[in-house]
């Protein structure tokens, strides 16, 4: 293990969520949920501290590859066993029934919320889509099937987990792999790689719109129903099924969470008492239905905000950054595409409050920091050294 300077400071960026935890400690009312809160990211300075400090090269390819194989075998074993023991369920999705509930069910028949879920499988979905476009350099027809049957079979998954911003981020991922280190976008073999991934994923995408056609009123007229109800949800008749998973819910919450963050602004109310605050935000103003399902505030920004005041947010912000920054500075499409999934998961849900989004945030950042470390020391020794990306 090796500790400088510049890798202590690449730990302490990573580790600041966690840093921030001990800071406020002081500030929640009860001391011992605030240690509780500050265990879960804990894992934010031992991942840095362990694999920061290792002086051998990681090889990142390799490990996104066995990682993106993995994940989707599993989960497609995880879809056969749901068929098995939910079969009456299953074959009503097939008839088109009870769509609105299809991706969570499946998700909770893993021990998964569903957005979680489909954030780890979009990000399968384009690691899947840069080794086939890897492998289709390759002449040889035998070295791109198994990439392809990888492929095809995450798109199905994440289709049927169906959360709308993971879809469109494995969209837009697909294009971003693509074009990448590409000055000419208007190149052949650009197209090519484009054309194969769009291809497949829009006839997979059509195909699922034929066999569950609720997915079109999902993206469209669900999404955006009752926007006009912003704050004003006990007025629907039956918010739990209409509005339950709805934007309108969302900005429902962020808009009291704001009110929360006006009155605490700077150091924020404590870890362990931000949601405990904004549900009393909910039942003083009277949204019933908020306070009766204690909703969290489903935007990693506004929550950090609430607990750890200003300071909270700029380190939400840094955080989520430093993906971008490595991405850049490494030349790590993956890195970059995993600053606009999980910056855009956190817009909509809080994944640094879950053991699972601190965990596969800090790891993969850990991995994607080292190329720059090791870099950043190559170049100051006057070296070149083979990245794996």
């Amino acid at each position: 293990m090796r500790f400088t300077k510049d890798r202590m400071l690449i730990m302490a960026l990573i580790a600041t969520p966690f840093l921030l935890d001990l800071l406020f400690l002081w500030n929640n009312e009860s001391l011992t949920e605030g240690f509780k809160h500050a265990e879960k990211r804990l894992s934010l300075l031992l991942l840095p501290v362990c694999l920061l400090s290792q002086t051998h090269r990681f090889n990142t390819a390799r490990v996104l590859r066995y990682y993106a194989w993995l994940s989707t075998f599993i989960l497609v074993v995880c879809l056969l066993r749901f068929a098995w023991i939910e079969p009456e369920l299953f074959l009503k999705y097939l008839s088109g029934k009870n769509l609105w509930e299809m991706g969570y069910t499946f998700a909770n028949s893993t021990g998964n919320h569903a957005p979680a879920l489909n954030m780890h499988t979009a990000f399968v979905v384009v690691i899947n889509f840069y080794f086939l476009k890897e492998k289709a350099q390759n002449a040889k027809i035998r070295s791109v099937v198994l990439p392809l049957l990888f492929f095809i079979a995450s798109v199905i998954l994440l289709f049927y987990i169906n959360t709308r911003l993971a879809i469109a981020n494995a969209f837009f991922g697909i294009i971003l792999v693509s074009l990448y280190q590409k000055a000419r976008l208007f190149d052949l073999n650009v197209l090519k790689k484009l054309g194969l991934g769009v291809l497949i994923f829009g006839v997979l995408g059509i195909g699922f719109i034929k066999m569950f056609p609720y997915s079109i009123q999902k993206f469209s007229s669900v999404t955006f129903a009752h926007t006009d109800k912003v704050g004003k949800l006990d007025e629907l008749e039956n918010p739990e099924e209409t509005v339950f998973n709805g934007l309108v819910t969302r900005l429902s919450i962020w808009q009291s969470a704001f009110e929360v963050v006006k009155q605490h602004p700077f150091i924020g109310v404590g870890a362990a008492d931000g949601k405990q605050e904004l549900i009393r935000y909910f039942k003083t103003t009277d949204q019933q239905f908020l306070a009766k399902y204690e909703f969290p505030v489903h935007n990693q920004y506004l929550d950090f905000w609430i607990k750890f005041g200003v300071l909270g947010l700029i380190t939400s912000l840094m955080y989520v950054g430093l993906f971008l920054y490595f991405g850049i500075k490494t030349r790590q499409v993956l890195c970059v595409f995993f600053f606009v999934l999980f910056a855009s998961a956190n817009t909509v849900d809080d994944f640094l409050i879950r053991f699972d989004g601190i965990v596969f945030s800090g790891l993969w950042l850990c991995f994607f920091a080292q190329a720059y470390v090791l870099d950043r020391e190559s170049r100051k020794r006057g070296l070149e050294e083979k990245t794996y990306f």
